[in-house]
Formats: C-alpha cells, structure tokens, sequence
C-alpha cells in the first residue's frame, strides 16, 4: 500500500524516482581542475621540444585515451612519461617538466584548467584521478 502510495506520487512528480526504490542518478562527473593554464602552455612547449618528432597531439585524445587513462592516477601517466620518455634518454627531464607535459595532454582531452600547477612529487600525484569528459559532455 505505501508502496503504491509513492508510486502515485513520484508518478504525478511530487516525490524522486530515488524515493521508491529507484537509484538516484549519478553525481556529474568531477570536474576538478589538476593543472593550470599557465603550466598546459609550459608544457606544449616541452612538447613541441621533446616529443613532436614521434608523437602528434592528436595520438593522446579521443577514445584511446579515454580507455586507457579514464579514472587512472595522474601520478601512472606522469610515472610512465618519465620513465620511457623522451626515447633518447627516457628520465632526462625535470620531475616539474615531466607535469607540465602532463598538464598539456590533460589539456588537450578537454579537463579543465584551475588556479594551481600540476604538482610534481610522486605522493602529490597519486591520489589525483583522471576524469575524462564523454565526447559531447
């Protein structure tokens, strides 16, 4: 009976769909900014400097991207760029300039910039979550 009582109610739009037993619906996406403006222009340079010759900008966006870094730590991206990049001498760029390559690609897939830099230590970085918007989000 309380159960057809809410469904006559949610029905005429007084009550949630969440309120009859339905799963409320998801929370928007987190949108909060990891990197700055300022650090994604820094980091096009480097870019431009050390990884054009074998990767064009367009190589990190797009559902490539989205699979393989979508609700992955920051800190896994920043790690493996280091570690494997620039191909003639992976490891060669500073801790500072390895985020500020990061904060360009974060860029390019379309998160949103904020007041502050990327960090650059390895314990700043890994509780930030990349959230990739969906194409049309």
């Amino acid at each position: 009976m309380l159960r057809s009582a809410a469904l006559v109610l949610a029905g005429l739009g007084l009550l949630p769909p969440c309120a009859w037993g339905q799963d409320p619906p998801p929370p928007p996406p987190d949108t909060t900014p990891l990197y700055s403006a300022a650090q994604a222009r820094r980091g096009q340079t480097l870019y431009d400097k050390h990884c054009v010759t074998c990767h064009s900008a367009s190589t990190h966006t797009g559902a490539a991207f989205r699979l393989a870094w979508d609700k992955q730590s920051v800190y896994e991206m920043w790690e493996q760029i280091r570690t494997t990049m620039p191909l003639d001498g992976p490891g060669k760029l500073s801790p500072r300039e390895y985020a500020d390559i990061v904060a360009y690609i974060l860029k390019l897939n379309r998160l949103p910039a904020g007041p502050a830099d990327l960090p650059s230590e390895p314990d700043a970085l890994r509780p930030l979550v990349i959230r990739v918007p969906r194409p049309g989000g």
